[in-house]
This record gives C-alpha cells, structure tokens and sequence, in this order.
C-alpha cells in the first residue's frame, strides 16, 4: 500500500509541474499579444514570462507546502494514537493475563497458575511440598451467615496466611474453601510449615462484629516421592487432606500410600476387564471335588482367574461384580462356561466320569437367552451334559416361578443344578422342596466352625440330613483340615472340596496331579509291545 502511495503521488507533482509551466506559458504569450496589438512591440519578453511563471507557481508551491505540512501532521498524529492504542492493548493484555492467573477475591494465584508453576518447578526442582488446605467446618458458617460473609472469612483467611507464611512459600486459592501452599523448602522441613498454617487458626476471624473459629486440615505430598506431574502431587494431597479431615481436622497428614488406592484400583480394573478377553488375560483354574467315602475324584469346580499385566492376580470378588453391572457378565460368562467344557472333555479321555461345575451369574441366569447359549456350548465342546453342574445362589431363586422355567428348560438337556454358598442366602425352605435342584454345597463359613463350635456342627448336620430327605447330594466346601472331613463324612455328606484335597490350580498341574493329560491315556491304552518301543515300564 505505501508503494502505491508513492507511486502515486510521483505523477500527481509531474502534473502539477506541468500545470503551472503550461499555464504560465500560455498566460504570458496572451499577454504578450495583448502588449504587441497596442504597442507594436514587446521589450523584456524573458523577464516577464519568468514574471508570470513567478506569479503561478508560487501559489501553486505555496497550497503544496501547506497540504505536505498538513500531511505530516495527520500522519504524526495517526502514530501517536497508534502507540497510544498499543500502550492500552499491552495494559489490556496483562490485565487479562493476571485476572486468568489470579482469584478474583482474594487476589492470590489461581488453580491454573498453581498447575502452571507445579509443571515448572517438576522440571527444575529436586523437591518440594504441596500442601492442600481446607477449612473446618466452613459450609456451617457459610450457611449460617451467608454467602457474602462467607466470602469475607475467605479473604481475612487468606491476608493471615499470606501474612504468616515463611519465605520460600507460596500460597494458591484452589476454589471455594481450599487454598494450596507450594513449600520449596527442603521436604524434611514440611512439619515447620504445617505449624504455622496451624498456628494461624488459633485466633479468631471477626466478620461483621462475629468472631468466627474453625481450623484447617492439611494434606501434604512430596516431590518426587509422591508423583511426578502437578495432577499427581495436587491429587495426592487432596487425598492426604481428606484423611485430616476423617480423623478429625485441624492437622496435617503426610500422603503415604503412592499406590494404586481401592478406588482408583476399582476404576483401572472396569475399564481394564473390556480388553481382557481379547488379550487371554484371563484364565480357569480347576478345583477337585473329591468324594468323601472313598477319596475318589468326583469331577471339578472351574474358577476363574485374571492375570493383569500390571495389577497382577485380580481377585474374581473384585472384577466379578463389575462384570455383572455391565453386559460383559454374558461374555465372560459364556467364555468360562465353553473354555471349562473344552478342557474338561480333554480329560474325559482319561476319566469320563469326571463332573464340572461351572458357576452361574445372576445376570446370566435372568437372561432368556442362557439356556440357548447351553444348549450351544454342549453341541459346539461334544461335552455330555449329565456331566455338567450349573451353580446358582439362593439369592437366584427368590422368583420361583422364572427359577423353576429356566432350571426346567437347562435341565431337559441333561444339566445337573447347585445350590452354592447354602445357608447364607435369603432361601425359602417352602420353595427349596419345589425347585428341581440336584446339589446343595455347604458354605466354608459352616465347615469351618465344625470342629470349635457344637451349635455349628448341629446345624452342618441338619443341612445334610435336609439335603437327603430331598434326594440331592451336599457338597461341603473349604474343607481343611481332617476332623472337618471326618465329621462331614460320618454325619453323612457325600462330597467335598478344599485346600485338605487342593487349592484351585491351573489345567496343567491337574493333568500332571491326576495323569488327565490325553498323552497319559495313549501310553496307558498302548500294547506291551508300543511300550517297550517308548522305554515305558510295562
């Protein structure tokens, strides 16, 4: 644009020049004619064309002088309120800056300028202490006196710990009645700290002619200790803080525990578990139910297992439930019921007795679909459904007339039924005579009073005489020691299982325990003669 400009304004002076010499050349040679028709002659022609040239272009200069003056000025002018406008554009700029960076109350440094600094000194500190602070009791005050009042205390609090804080600290207003402290004093020194922020309690606050008392709790975590980024250091300190407050307030608790806590854990495990099955994270480990007359092997309770790659062995207490929130339950639960099938008739080559009982979620077991999805695991794994036992829960059975509809269509196609965890449930004995159930397990909470308390073992006794007066086998659970098998054999239970028997373990050890494995049957199905091939003893 300014090139243009001066591009333009080039042609315009050349114009102008021309103007004036045109013009004072052709006014001086009208003069000229008007001279020479009454005089005959014109003396001084040069002197007074420059005369007339004179005449013409010094007005002309003149109105160019004065609009180049005027130019200039507009133009000074225009870079003055320019710079006056940049001046306001700054102030505006850093006004805005603070404001985005500072409560509007107390004036102190912002939650985004507290995130802000913490990244900053994690890059260029080697320690320091965040330290979390609420106020007792403040909502009391808040909604005794007001919200205005409120806002009052917030700012005498502020102005005293501002005052009070030693040097090396910073204080944070965090939002509503939480301030941060930011310590980069050495961390060995934090209980200093935490007795001053104490300490500035011990007065009252007069808001409005009330003096107001309250104390603060005080949760404090370390870098780097404690965590490696702002979110985690201000995180752990929220937690640290709210501990002060369960055991009491007014005091400050040091965050202890950088694990993993049961809440965050619980999280990590809901969204873990949807990948779970698509990564063979999870896996079954089998429990031998053993007969107790004989000792014989009765079959297997398939349990399930899931190995995080970070958590480790997860607890089925833990993600089980969650899994029954959601529809992964269904999943999960066709894959144990399929994968348990597959394995168990492996076995049957060597044992085709063998019995597995498969546990049932309440989600599955509502679902109108699950004698379907039965029906289609058995067909799919060839595995003969008289050598299958479903578990349910008492809980499962309180609507008797769905219960009996599923167990009656599951049990058409050969299906043995469980009562699990008995005597624990909210069971109605009325419909436990019409449900076609065909074990009762005994729950390990009665095996495991048997032998120290004679009232448990009368009740374990009537259990089992109920159980055989309708005609279904007991299955006694967590059985430990001898005298609980002995007196669950003598008092006339049919099966067991235990860590007296095994722990739940996985497929391989129980082939190699039980000699289950389809190699074990092929050398005990060989000739003499295939044997002494392989070096096998005859």
């Amino acid at each position: 644009m300014e090139q243009t400009s001066q591009r333009g304004t080039i042609p315009r002076f050349l114009v102008s020049v021309v103007a004036i010499i045109f013009l004072s050349s052709l006014a001086s040679e009208v003069l000229i004619a008007i001279l020479q028709s009454y005089t005959g002659s014109v003396s001084g022609e040069v002197f007074l064309r420059t005369v007339i040239l004179f005449l013409f272009a010094v007005p002309a200069l003149t109105v160019a002088l004065k609009r180049s003056s005027q130019a200039e000025w507009h133009l000074q002018r225009q870079l003055e309120q320019n710079r006056e406008i940049q001046k306001q554009l700054t102030r505006t700029n850093i006004e805005l800056e603070y404001n985005a960076a500072h409560d509007a109350l107390t004036g102190l440094p912002n939650r985004l300028k507290l995130f802000s600094d913490l990244e900053q000194k994690t890059e260029v500190q080697e320690e320091f202490s965040v330290l979390s602070l609420d106020l007792d009791r403040f909502k009391t005050i808040n909604d005794t006196m007001g919200h205005l009042s409120g806002d009052r205390f917030i700012k005498l609090v502020s102005i005293r710990l501002k005052q009070s804080l030693p040097a090396g600290t910073s204080l944070y207003r965090h939002g509503g009645d939480e301030f941060v402290v930011l310590s980069e004093l050495p961390n060995d020194q934090i209980t200093e700290v935490t007795e001053v922020i104490l300490s500035v309690f011990k007065e009252p606050f007069e808001v409005e002619g009330t003096l107001l008392y309250t104390s603060s709790s005080i949760g404090i975590s370390q870098f780097p200790g404690h965590g490696p980024d702002a979110a985690a250091l201000v995180k752990y300190a929220d937690k640290a803080m709210y501990e002060a407050k369960e055991l009491g307030g007014g005091r400050a608790q040091l965050f202890t525990h950088p694990e993993l806590d049961q809440s965050e854990k619980l999280m990590r495990i809901e969204s873990d578990l949807r990948v779970a099955l698509d990564t063979d994270q999870l896996t079954l480990h089998y429990q031998p139910v053993i007969e107790l007359g004989t000792g014989r092997l009765e079959g297997f309770e398939a349990l399930i297992r899931w190995q995080h790659p970070e958590l480790g062995l997860v607890s089925p207490a833990e993600f089980i439930p969650m899994a029954e929130r959601s529809s992964l339950i269904d999943d999960i639960g066709m894959w144990v019921l399929e994968t348990a099938c597959r394995q168990v008739a492996d076995w049957h080559a060597a044992d085709p007795s063998l019995r597995l009982a498969v546990n049932v979620s309440i989600r599955q077991f509502r679902n109108p679909q699950f004698p379907g999805v039965v029906r289609d695991v058995l067909q799919v794994t060839q595995f003969p459904a008289d050598r299958l036992i479903l578990e349910i829960t008492e809980s499962m059975m309180q609507d008797d007339a769905d219960s009996r509809l599923v167990i009656g269509d599951i049990r058409s196609l050969g299906v043995k039924f469980a009562v699990d965890d008995f005597g624990t449930g909210y069971s109605s004995l009325s419909k436990l005579g019409f449900l076609p159930i065909d074990y009762l397990k005994i729950d390990r909470s009665f095996t495991a009073e048997m032998g120290t308390h004679a009232p448990m073992q009368s009740i374990v006794q009537t259990i089992i005489d109920m159980g055989r007066n309708l005609d279904v086998l007991l299955i006694a659970e967590g059985i430990e020691d001898v005298q609980q098998a002995e007196l669950l054999k003598r008092g006339g239970c049919q099966l067991g299982q235990g860590y007296l028997f095994s722990r739940p373990i996985p497929p391989e050890t129980i082939e190699h325990q039980y000699g289950l494995s389809s190699t074990t049957q092929e050398i005990s199905n060989a000739s003499p003669a295939q044997k002494a091939a392989a070096d096998i003893p005859v």
